[in-house]
């Protein structure tokens, strides 16, 4: 009879661990096992029809930095028109120059290529080529050579950069890597680290024109008697 009585009481045990197994909720405070592969709750449109949820997130594409491209030569472009209305063409022409040779070194002798007559000054450019790490650090990389044009009329000109081509750092046999930016832009390999040069060489350049147009401004003449 005890054996009986100690049989049965055995199986209610069992059939209450049992419950416990198949209910863990019961004995969580009713917030469950917090799985993380558990879908997410359905969503409704405003007409009540379910919205097929996409499984995966699409990774969402690398933007690459947007350059002027000139219509005729097709190649990378920095543009810039400015009136100045008081100033003389001789003037401007000669501050253009003027600019150039301190900015890029007065003895080279490929610097300009003059075209007076048709106030032209064709200024063969070299830029120190610089990988912004941060803010505040850099490394160099080479130099950018370029073209930049400025075209001279009576109280205003024109300047255009183009034919850009970063060189790299010479190593110690052979030449260093010429590629053009145009190559940098469209190539589909290597996309953010040529996206990356040509970003630090957008702000290098547009630093180099705010510069140009600044030397090219009508020095400021004060008064003697206004004081």
């Amino acid at each position: 009879m005890k054996k009986l009585v100690f049989l049965i009481a055995f199986g209610f045990a069992g059939l209450a661990g049992f419950a416990q197994i198949q209910n863990p909720e019961e004995t969580s405070g009713g917030y469950g096992n917090p799985d993380s592969t558990q879908a997410p709750e359905q969503q409704y449109d405003e007409n009540g029809n379910p919205i097929v949820m996409d499984s995966v997130a699409l990774a969402k594409p690398y933007e690459r930095i947007v350059l002027n491209i000139d219509s005729v030569t097709n190649l990378i472009s920095y543009l810039g028109v400015v009136e100045q209305e008081e100033t003389g063409s001789d003037s401007l022409y000669t501050r253009a120059k003027r600019w150039a040779e301190v900015r890029f070194g007065k003895k080279s002798k490929t610097l300009f290529e003059l075209d007076k007559k048709n106030q032209k000054l064709v200024i063969n450019g070299v830029l120190t080529a610089y990988n912004y790490t941060s803010k505040y650090t850099k490394r160099e990389i080479g130099r950018y050579n370029f073209k930049m044009t400025v075209w001279i009329k009576e109280g205003r000109y024109k300047y255009q950069i183009t034919n850009l081509v970063h060189e790299g750092i010479k190593p110690n046999t052979g030449d260093p890597k010429r590629n053009y930016f145009e190559f940098y832009y469209t190539s589909p390999k290597a996309v953010k680290t040529y996206d990356k040069i040509l970003r630090d060489a957008d702000q290098d350049i547009k630093r180099l024109m705010e510069d140009f147009v600044k030397n090219m401004k009508d020095p400021i003449i004060v008064d003697e008697e206004d004081w």
